[in-house]
């Protein structure tokens, strides 16, 4: 199976916008179960592209199947933190590309001279935490409780990675 993984360009923010509705679709692994209106994402990735931020993306025979991306917060006292969120379509997944996908975009990351990488995972999400412990994080803690979705709580874990 061929597999490009790329930085993401103009062209592909509808097939990272599909891809994301289809992951959230799942109400399993992302935060909402509802993505933000396309503009709102198109403004997000246009932003990325234009400031050289770390989003990258996995596309096979054109379609975009997953991304990730690590982006800078917005606090002047917070600005060498990134926050990383990602994806992968299911029917893609468990096959390696979460991991080349993430390598890329935490090497992109540190290059735009980010000193800490972070993020939050479903405490029940553990192949997803394996990957992110294959590729440097490490639990800081948890949110206990943090979501309520179809009438049971799930925990958040925080996870990071921090530069020399």
């Amino acid at each position: 199976m061929s597999i490009e993984i790329r930085q993401i360009e103009h062209k592909d923010i509808r097939g990272f916008y599909d891809a994301l509705c289809n992951v959230a679709s799942e109400g399993v692994y992302l935060l909402t179960t509802t993505p933000p209106p396309y503009e709102k994402m198109e403004n997000f990735v246009l932003n990325n592209i234009e400031n050289n931020h770390a989003q990258y993306i996995a596309i096979h025979n054109e379609k975009v199947i997953g991304w990730a991306d690590i982006i800078p917060l917005e606090r002047n006292t917070m600005t060498h933190v990134g926050h990383l969120g990602m994806g992968i379509v299911s029917d893609f997944r468990g096959l390696g590309i979460g991991t080349d996908l993430l390598k890329k975009t935490i090497a992109h990351a540190w290059s735009q001279e980010l000193k800490r990488l972070k993020l939050e995972v479903f405490s029940d999400n553990e192949i997803a935490i394996k990957l992110y412990e294959k590729c440097s994080f490490e639990i800081e803690g948890v949110k206990k409780r943090a979501r309520f979705f179809e009438n049971r709580y799930q925990d958040i874990i925080i996870m990071a990675q921090y530069s020399i």
